[in-house]
């Protein structure tokens, strides 16, 4: 086994540091590299609660402020069989503010979908189906998962549309509909919602494999310039110690043997205070002992 280990110190001190060195920048790195992955995961995810809060808000307002305006003005002089779209639907308004959503932010997909719509095409697919199946049997209001979403991995957010008693108004039967809305969508069945049950659910999609594989180029990246940094003090360690330690020891070393040779004239500089500078003034006057004698013998 001692064989196998190095002979000279500089050898000794330089491989462990470099393993090291090598060893705590790797760790540091994989650790960063962990980190960033989680930092993105959630990071994608408050961009898709930021887009339900968006969408939620834009709910709100038209339930609680825009619509009971519309409502009084319509009270006041204009007839109640008017029913003005695209202030008085909250759904015709959400789904207007995601086609805009979706076009500013094309890396989201903001879909609201629900069982028995007015529009065909928010009719939910199989993946948004069984989520806000599970929303029912669960009596949750959110979810927030990993899916298979056309074809691709997806992260998901989904929050629940619960009905409620103004959205009869529009979504319980074709006779008690708006005429704007019937001659708009032009239903062919009773909608039939009923209040306090989960309808439906505006949902956020995000690809996983894209935001991951950025988030892996990105921490790898971290993580090689942590290791760099590692490497990089281990490094100047090492030349810190070729020069203050092991280049010295170098230079007595060959002195010695000069000494030993009888090459005793020379005398050994000595420019130094440290254990390195009090080792060359041992040399020193050895030497001039050396010297001395050999002196004495002429």
């Amino acid at each position: 086994m001692k064989r196998l280990l190095p002979k000279s110190i500089r050898a000794k001190v330089a491989l462990p540091l470099l393993l090291v060195g090598f060893l705590s920048g790797l760790a540091m790195g994989f650790s960063e590299y962990r980190k960033y992955i989680e930092f993105t995961s959630r990071s994608a995810q408050e961009r898709m609660k930021f887009a339900i809060a968006f969408s939620k808000a834009s709910r709100t307002y038209i339930k609680e402020v825009l619509r009971p305006r519309i409502d009084q003005l319509l009270a006041a002089g204009c007839t109640q069989e008017d029913f003005i779209l695209e202030a008085q639907s909250s759904s015709f308004f959400t789904a207007s503010i995601i086609k805009i959503v979706n076009e500013e932010l094309p890396d989201l997909k903001l879909r609201q979908v629900a069982f028995n719509p007015l529009n065909p095409k928010n009719t939910p697919d199989e993946v948004e189906a069984k989520i806000i199946t599970f929303l029912r049997q669960n009596f949750a209001k959110e979810y927030a998962g990993i899916v298979d979403y056309k074809g691709e991995k997806h992260f998901v957010y989904a929050s629940a549309v619960v009905v409620e008693k103004g959205c009869l108004k529009c979504h319980y039967s074709v006779e008690s509909m708006p005429k704007a809305v019937q001659a708009l969508y032009k239903p062919s069945q009773n909608p039939a919602w009923e209040v306090g049950k989960i309808q439906g659910a505006v949902f956020v999609f995000m690809p996983f494999e894209k935001i991951i594989l950025k988030a892996k180029l990105e921490a790898l990246y971290q993580a090689l310039i942590v290791l760099g940094i590692f490497v990089g003090i281990t490094l100047a360690l090492l030349l810190a110690l070729e020069r203050l330690v092991f280049k010295p020891l170098e230079v007595l070393q060959n002195r010695a043997e000069e000494i030993a040779k009888g090459n005793v004239d020379e005398p050994i500089q000595i420019d130094r205070e440290d254990e390195i500078g009090k080792l060359a003034e041992a040399f020193e006057r050895m030497r001039v002992s050396i010297k001395k004698v050999m002196d004495l013998l002429k």
